[in-house]
């Protein structure tokens, strides 16, 4: 079972389409090939299937999928930005936070 975290500040479906994306980049549902349909990926993660929809209808946003009505969802093959992880994230705040050091440090000194 794959699992949404709720320690993740994303929403349930990000997190949902962000690890689709990944197998999808992964080469586990190459271009053209149909994604797991709602009752498998709402049971997979353990949530409702509006839930999963919601997860489906974001890869279909970013381009990463189609929808085609009545058959279900298919990866369309357009290339994903990579999802900034927790640790990438606190890195870039803590490199802000030094340069803000930096500058306050600066405006200090030139007083």
């Amino acid at each position: 079972m794959r699992t949404v975290r709720a320690d993740d500040p994303r929403t349930k479906a990000v997190q949902i389409a962000a690890d689709l994306r990944e197998r999808i980049d992964a080469g586990e549902f190459p271009v053209g090939a149909k994604l797991p349909p709602l009752r498998k990926l709402s049971a997979d993660y353990g949530v409702a299937q509006e839930t999963a929809r919601d997860g489906l209808d974001q890869l279909c946003t970013d381009g990463a999928a189609r929808r085609v009505d009545g058959r279900g969802y298919f990866v369309t093959g357009a290339q994903s930005d990579p999802v900034p992880t927790r640790d990438d994230r606190l890195e870039a705040i803590e490199a802000e936070v030094r340069e803000l050091r930096a500058r306050v440090a600066n405006l200090e000194a030139a007083q």
